[in-house]
């Protein structure tokens, strides 16, 4: 199966060599390391083919890749001042920006629900 996946690759030193770590986006668990992109790739093409025949045998839906043409990045915010004011002194205290800081809480929240439906 041909899909168009996104991946994110991680820079390491580890032991005096430059390690990649490869993961990919939609697939979570996926990823592999290896001392060249190049064999990363190839590495982590054989992770997905082994992760489509899991899901394939234990009957679960494929994870379908992200059309990041449909996805600009920008998501209009709302909240109070007390959540406002907390955020922005995480925010401090991480050294991030405000947006940066909301990422890092929304991957925690994600991380969290996806732990409590698996």
């Amino acid at each position: 199966m041909k899909l168009n996946w996104s991946y994110t690759v991680e820079q390491e030193l580890h032991e005096g060599k430059n390690i990649y770590i490869i993961r990919v986006n939609e697939l979570p668990g996926v990823c592999t390391d290896a001392e060249s992109i190049e064999a990363g790739m190839h590495a982590i093409k054989e992770a997905i083919a082994a992760a489509l025949k899991l899901y394939a045998k234990q009957g679960e839906p494929i994870p379908e890749p992200i059309d990041k043409t449909k996805f600009r990045g920008n998501i209009a915010y709302r909240t109070d001042c007390e959540r406002h004011y907390f955020i922005a002194k995480a925010a401090r205290q991480m050294h991030k920006s405000i947006s940066k800081t909301l990422d890092v809480l929304i991957d925690a929240g994600m991380q969290k629900l996806h732990l409590a439906t698996h």
